[in-house]
């Protein structure tokens, strides 16, 4: 019993590895997401355009993160250390609560909370950042129809989908 015990404390020390790389990653892209809010607000179109590699490259590094976490479930789903399978990471949080409330500290169960907060915090800044490409692209819209001098009215159908009518 004490072997089966030191063999799922490994698997939570693995799972925690992968949950600080997580949070570590997140945070980069949270910090990279304001920094781009900032670079949208000072209009740096090359800055920005540098901006968004980087992006992409922590965007592919969380999902090689992805990735070692699902072959990690797959390697304890095969072990047969839990009597049920492990699904989805709410499964694998859950499977590993004994240990962690052990440990004195619940690392998983707060890296966890850091974690979501992180990703709610990228999503309102993506959404700020969105709402200010909005504006712009209007603003430039209008410049554009006040050079041409014809005003087009944006109107939307019962579809939902915009239209045009100029004038």
């Amino acid at each position: 019993m004490d072997l089966r015990m030191d063999e799922k404390k490994l698997y939570y020390q693995q799972v925690l590895t992968v949950w600080e790389g997580f949070c570590h990653l997140h945070t980069e892209l949270y910090d990279l997401t304001c920094d781009e809010y900032l670079t949208l607000l000072s209009s740096d179109v090359d800055k920005l355009e540098t901006m968004l590699p980087l992006k992409e490259e922590i965007i592919g590094r969380i999902g090689a993160l992805e990735a070692e976490r699902a072959h990690l479930i797959e390697r304890l789903n095969r072990s047969n250390l839990f009597s049920e399978d492990i699904v989805k990471s709410g499964d694998l949080l859950h499977a590993f609560g004994e240990i962690d409330q052990l440990a004195g500290l619940p690392a998983l169960k707060n890296l966890n909370s850091l974690l979501i907060d992180i990703i709610h915090r990228i999503q309102d800044q993506n959404k700020k950042n969105q709402m200010f490409l909005n504006k712009a692209m209007l603003s430039l819209r209008e410049v554009k129809q006040g050079f041409t001098g014809k005003k087009t009215f944006t109107t939307y159908g019962a579809d939902g989908m915009t239209r045009a009518n100029g004038r």
